[in-house]
């Protein structure tokens, strides 16, 4: 090992004695939320989306909430409220956005041969036995055209939420 290797190591080793738990913190949720709004997608062409990335972003947070109360003063946590309302109408904004190559969900069933990206299709009916008759399947009532309604205020958009949808 080299001098300069050493000397980075020893650093590193200083730091880590050091450094307040509060600080390692703090810096990994700037971590997360940069990454978080990255994998919305509204940035940098969109080639990053990935919207279950992004609600695990606001869960972390989320779920560091009651410990940043602990060791953060007011403004801090009233600035730290803010990024997650942000990134929570990121979120909201790329899930209204149509998806050029979002990735599955790693439980979403697959069909073998179908592209990714694509709905998976229902296996074609069987076809009726030569000769069977078929039976007669009553007609679904028809449904009336709806009209337009007319809203005081636009449709919001929806916002992720651990709990469901808000």
């Amino acid at each position: 090992m080299s001098d300069d290797e050493q000397r980075v190591q020893e650093a590193a080793a200083e730091f880590m004695r050091t450094v307040p738990v509060q600080d390692v913190i703090v810096s990994m949720v700037q971590t997360v939320f940069d990454v978080g709004y990255r994998r919305t997608g509204l940035i940098d062409g969109g080639d990053q989306r990935d919207l279950a990335q992004t609600a695990l972003a606001i869960e972390t947070v989320r779920a560091l909430m009651p410990v940043l109360e602990r060791v953060l003063d007011a403004a801090s946590m009233t600035t730290l409220r803010s990024a997650l309302s942000e990134l929570q109408l990121a979120y909201a904004q790329a899930a209204e956005a149509p998806a050029a190559a979002e990735p599955s969900a790693p439980d979403e069933p697959k069909q073998p041969g179908a592209a990714a990206g694509e709905p998976a299709e229902a296996p074609p009916a069987e076809p009726p036995a030569p000769g069977a008759q078929q039976a007669a399947e009553p007609e679904a009532p028809k449904a009336a055209p709806q009209e337009q309604e007319s809203r005081i205020a636009p449709e919001r958009p929806r916002i992720w939420t651990p709990g469901g949808d808000v």
